[in-house]
């Protein structure tokens, strides 16, 4: 639907003014936008989008705000992403997490790091925000023992074993690698 262009209210003196002065890259372009439409180089918001290199779109929306609210509507825009600063946790909850990933208990998983923070401070985290927290933000990991085969030797099992091998004369073969003939094959040897 056609919707004629806005009146610009202030004069074009002041808006080159303006313009001219301005150092912040996302007010300048609308400034231009408004001192092209005064000074009458520009009569459509497809003409005015393809001399500032934007979407008609976006023109239409900074002209929409103009017209409703002002200039200094206009001017101001939100930054993107969170308030600088921004913590996700509480900064006491932030501090006694720390105490807490300071101890040698800790927290087992992220899971139970979760259930602490509902059951402590009535907080829902998500995984993904939590792991940045810890991870990036405090430096520290979450860790437990991992489950391991029954079958596996510890590292002080393989230690004592590597060195029997050795006293005794025998080359023990490396784990994993089945022993080779002089071919290079892999097949049984028999043993003498």
């Amino acid at each position: 639907m056609y919707q004629p262009l806005p009146l610009i209210r202030e004069d074009l003196d002041t808006l080159q003014a303006r313009l001219h002065s301005e150092r912040d890259p996302k007010r300048k372009p609308r400034l231009h936008l408004l001192v092209l439409l005064k000074s009458g180089q520009v009569t459509s918001r497809g003409q005015a989008a393809a001399h500032l290199a934007l979407h008609r779109n976006t023109v239409a929306a900074w002209l929409r705000r103009y017209c409703c609210s002002g200039l200094e509507a206009l001017l101001t825009y939100q930054e993107a992403g969170a308030p600088a600063g921004q913590k996700t946790l509480p900064p006491a909850v932030f501090e006694q997490l720390q105490a807490r990933l300071a101890t040698s208990s800790g927290f087992a998983s992220s899971m139970e790091l979760q259930q602490w923070l509902r059951e402590e401070f009535g907080l829902e985290v998500p995984y993904t925000t939590l792991h940045g927290i810890v991870r990036y933000q405090l430096q520290a990991k979450l860790k437990r023992p991992r489950p391991s085969h029954a079958k596996k030797k510890s590292p002080r099992q393989l230690t004592l074993s590597n060195s029997a091998h050795a006293a005794s004369g025998r080359a023990r073969p490396s784990a994993g690698r089945r022993p080779t003939n002089r071919c290079g094959s892999a097949a049984r040897m028999k043993r003498a």
